[in-house]
């Protein structure tokens, strides 16, 4: 299986994009925040088997362009549109993660007409959870800004990594990553990774912007204007996942055809930590629309 990037220029930006040709019909994977194309490694070759994958990287993410100032979730929007509209041709499947999945969401309810179905892994699903979560994070977020872009070496970024304060799920308080992770652990490489490939401005959006950036993502304006499949995908809020059962109780009546698997004891990484729960979701999913 031969993984290819290539780039798309949508007009106000270059986005680069993983492809994997084969005859099936499209999918189309979408990542987190202050990630890349690359989270998917785990499930492409599962999904690849059947369908035609395309994976970008968001504008100021991975290798795609920077747009400082320009990084609302409508901006992903409008760069997700273009890509579909202008390269794909047809209508596709979309799985999004945690941002990927607002994307999604967004993406759908706006070109109907250029999504089969959508699936959304573990992305809160209105602005007001997501600055709820926000507010447990912010540290953590602010302490990545800092290390974004092209400030320091790889080692550097690792270290001052190890370091950075992260949340742990049933922990009100905050610890040093490296007494989550321990010393040696792969995530300090790739975290560090997609730190140095990053726009600093695409943290401070979220920090500083948060009502500007979120703008347009609500639960009863988006949901309603689906026609097509979703699948919401949720994480075990105690360990850590971020749609909340309260939103899928919400959420539900508000899809003209949902689906929902909850995945009990996985946290919000999904795919990252136990991909095999995560394909078998989207290999039902896609493969009954």
């Amino acid at each position: 299986m031969d993984i290819i990037e290539f780039t798309f220029n949508t007009g106000n930006v270059i986005l680069n994009y993983a492809e994997v040709s084969s005859p099936g019909r499209p999918v189309v994977l979408l990542h987190g925040g202050n990630a890349r194309w690359q989270s998917f490694e785990s499930i492409i070759p599962d999904l690849a088997s059947t369908w035609h994958v395309y994976a970008p990287d968001f504008r100021g993410q991975g290798k795609s362009g920077w747009v400082p100032g320009s990084y609302r979730w409508q901006d992903y929007t409008d760069d997700i549109i273009a890509f579909l509209r202008h390269h794909i041709h047809e209508p596709v499947c979309l799985f999004g993660h945690s941002l990927g999945g607002i994307v999604a969401l967004m993406v759908t309810a706006q070109y109907p007409e250029g999504v089969r179905a959508v699936a959304v892994g573990d992305a809160p699903l209105s602005s007001q959870t997501f600055r709820e979560h926000l507010g447990q994070s912010r540290d953590r977020i602010a302490a990545w800004r800092d290390l974004c872009g092209h400030q320091m070496s790889m080692d550097q970024l690792i270290e001052a990594l190890k370091n950075a304060p992260i949340e742990v799920p049933d922990n009100s308080g905050q610890v040093p990553m490296r007494e989550v992770y321990g010393e040696d652990a792969p995530v300090f490489a790739w975290l560090a990774t997609n730190l140095y490939q990053s726009d600093p401005d695409m943290l401070t959006a979220i920090l500083e912007r948060f009502d500007v950036t979120a703008t347009g993502y609500e639960m009863d304006t988006v949901l309603p204007a689906i026609r097509c499949p979703v699948l919401l995908l949720q994480a075990d809020p105690t360990a850590g996942g971020l749609m909340t059962d309260m939103e899928i109780e919400q959420a539900i009546p508000m899809i003209a055809r949902p689906s929902h698997v909850r995945l009990q004891g996985e946290s919000h990484a999904l795919h990252h930590v136990h991909p095999e729960p995560v394909v078998a979701a989207l290999k039902a999913f896609f493969g009954s629309c």
